[in-house]
């Protein structure tokens, strides 16, 4: 699954992507500047 993480590249963000790519998901992290 394709998934989009707004905030992901902050402390929580950062570890939802890893885990949902270690889950196989294709997830990319998103920030609002």
């Amino acid at each position: 699954m394709k998934i989009v993480v707004i905030g992901g590249s902050g402390l929580i963000g950062t570890k939802l992507v890893n885990n949902l790519r270690q889950l196989g998901h294709e997830a990319v992290a998103a920030s609002l500047m």
